[in-house]
């Protein structure tokens, strides 16, 4: 009996050990998420699912990356102005390991309810090159052919100092995002947004790099009106 009572300890002990190391093997899965409110004049509240990310980003600004465990949420805004009238953009999906940026403008085509326009962009915080820094450019700037507004989308071109190929971008439109390139860092540049394929210059903005460093550059506005078209620089690490 006293043989049997050791062995049946020993086996409990044992099934102990493995539900152990098996729990500990389960990976942990966790994604990041990080708003950007690009509507002039506005201030909005963020939420995911029922977690508040910020009861007020305004315009120009954005998060702090907010980690989560990874799987899909809701989306939901406000504007301060109206704070009980919650905006459901509905499913983001926070994939495992991943970070995830979003981006609101507004398009005063009024092609959707209320003109709010939202771009989800994943976010590349992998490891920069030595003495370099990473970059990209959003573009949520509602801009058309003419200020008239003929619903006509402007394509623009993105460049660094006066690179379109290897360092700028090329004929980007509202909601757009494009995709991450080095370039030397510790060094100052000049973003200058021009009308596609065209010297015809919309406006010029400082790019202050630091080596190590990640950005995303984010045109907001009407480019048409130099006094409302923004460029905002994020860094992410």
């Amino acid at each position: 009996m006293k043989k049997f009572l050791v062995m049946a300890l020993a086996a409990m002990a044992l099934m102990a050990a493995c539900k152990k190391d098996s729990d500990s093997a389960i990976p942990q899965t966790s994604s990041n998420f990080m708003f950007f409110n690009g509507v002039p004049n506005t201030t909005f509240g963020v939420l995911i699912d029922s977690v508040r990310i910020s009861s007020g980003v305004p315009f120009g600004q954005a998060t702090a990356y907010r980690s989560f465990k990874a799987q899909a949420y809701n989306l939901y805004l406000y504007n301060t102005a109206a704070p009980n009238v919650l905006i459901n953009f509905g499913q983001v999906n926070l994939r495992n390991g991943k970070y995830i940026s979003t981006y609101l403008g507004i398009d005063t085509t009024n092609a959707i309810p209320g003109g709010l326009r939202l771009t989800l962009a994943e976010d590349d915080l992998s490891a920069v090159p030595a003495q370099q820094a990473r970059y990209r450019v959003v573009d949520m700037s509602d801009t058309y052919k003419t200020l008239r507004n003929n619903k006509t989308a402007l394509a623009m071109d993105f460049r660094v100092d006066s690179s379109r190929y290897i360092y700028g971008f090329r004929a980007m439109q509202f909601t757009a995002f494009s995709t991450f390139k080095t370039i030397r860092g510790d060094s100052s540049y000049k973003l200058n947004v021009n009308w596609v394929d065209s010297t015809k210059q919309l406006g010029t903005f400082p790019m202050n790099l630091q080596s190590g460093k990640v950005y995303t550059f984010v045109a907001t506005g009407n480019a048409l009106d130099s006094l409302n078209f923004k460029v905002f620089a994020i860094q992410h690490n």
